[in-house]
Order: structure tokens, then sequence, then C-alpha cells
């Protein structure tokens, strides 16, 4: 016989270790993020481990950015490509809505005291960002507050219109990552990968790293600021 209750604590561990494995019946709390100590030490270390050599390193950042794409058709694929961005990057990132089913789309650490919370829209295809989705991303960044006490959230939005609904009301401090935007930030990552390849392992050096994200401004100070912008009203403010 099965004992349904160990099987649901087995269940609920192999979640832990592999987030899209069959959710246990009683649902999982979601895991509180950390930040890393070190914005350019963290993405040192996951580009060491995750790269053999410089050619794999730009290759396989052209291949993660292509996932990144407006179409209602591959939503997942870009969900899935922004938290490997994040790591790219040196953050904590992480997709608690896949995980546990609720909250937002995409967390990024930025630092241990600020959040981006992310909601991807990179299917959708209206004109304006609707009410629902602004109250979604409220939604997601009351969930972070909840879950990462004395933790401030940068709401983000990825969204192919910067313009609000007549109806729809700005989440606080908000910034929209419009296709301009994505498309300079990709620019901006490829050039990242590309200045570390050029030279043995420089991807593994945290200086050289650290070098790069500035020079790029990819670091958590400077990111949204250079690739997001904040939301445009009906009357164009």
């Amino acid at each position: 016989m099965v004992d349904p209750v160990a099987a649901q604590q087995l269940l609920t561990s192999a979640v832990n270790e592999n987030g899209f494995v069959l959710k246990p019946a009683a649902g999982i709390a979601p895991t509180k993020i950390k930040a890393a100590a070190v914005q350019a030490r963290a993405a040192s270390e996951f580009l060491h481990s995750a790269y053999q050599d410089g050619m794999s390193l730009v290759l396989g950042v052209r291949a993660l950015l292509e996932g990144i794409v407006w179409d209602e058709d591959h939503t997942d694929d870009a969900e899935a490509s922004w938290q490997r961005l994040g790591q790219h990057l040196g953050f904590t990132s992480t997709r608690p809505e896949k995980l546990y089913g609720t909250g937002p789309d995409n967390l990024w650490a930025l630092s241990a005291d600020r959040h981006a919370v992310t909601e991807l829209k990179t299917g959708c295809t209206t004109d304006s960002i609707a009410k629902k989705d602004l109250d979604q991303l409220g939604g997601s960044v009351r969930w972070d507050a909840e879950h990462h006490p004395g933790v401030a959230a940068l709401p983000v939005m990825v969204h192919p219109r910067r313009d609000l609904d007549e109806r729809a009301i700005a989440v606080q401090g908000m910034r929209v990552v419009t296709p301009e935007k994505l498309q300079a930030l990709k620019q901006a990552v490829v050039a990242y990968a590309v200045a570390l390849a050029d030279g043995q392992g420089r991807w593994g050096d945290e200086q050289a790293v650290a070098t790069q994200l500035a020079h790029h401004k990819l670091t958590a100070g400077t990111l949204f600021q250079a690739y997001a912008e904040p939301p445009r009203t009906a009357s164009g403010t």
C-alpha cells in the first residue's frame, strides 16, 4: 500500500528541487528568496558554472534572449527566459506563479531590501495596459510584501505598450519594459557577454563581470532606469 501522506511529503520535497514537477495536493508554502551578497560575484559564479568557453557563452546568451518574444503562443518560454536572464546578471530569480500558483510571473532579488516584481505580458495584443493587468501587478506587489516583509518592491511590467487604459490606475513606482526598451536591453546583454568572452575565462572573474555590468547599465540600481520607463496616462503624463 502507498502512504498518501508520505507520498505528498515526497512530492513537496521534489518541488523544492524542481519547481515544475506535479504539485502536491495541499500545495507548498512559498520559499523566501535571498539576494546575492554581491551581484557581480553571483553572476561570475553562475556564468563560470554554465559555460565552458567564450563561444558557448555568447551563443547561450543569444539563445536565451531569443526566448523573450512578443508572441501569445510562447509566453511560458518568455517567462522561463526572463528567469534565466536574471541569473545571468547575478540576481536570485524565481517564478512564483509557476512554482506555487500564486505571486508574480517573475521575482528578482535585486538586493537584500529590494525586489523586482515582474509580470510579463509578452502575449498581449491590446494598445494599452488593461486595468486587470495592473490589478494583477498590484496583487503581486502585495504578495511579495506578505512573503518578504521589510523588502521594497519595484513593480515591473513587460508590455508592448506603456499607455494606460483610461480605467486603469498605475501601480506606484512601476516601470514598463516596452519593445524598444527590451531590444535595448537585449543588445546590452549581448554586448556584456561578448566583452566577457573576449579573454580566457573572464566571465568567471568577478571584477571583469562587475566592470561590464556597470558599463552596460545592468546593475541592480541602473537596469530598470535604463531599460524601462514609467507608464503613460491618457493625458500623456
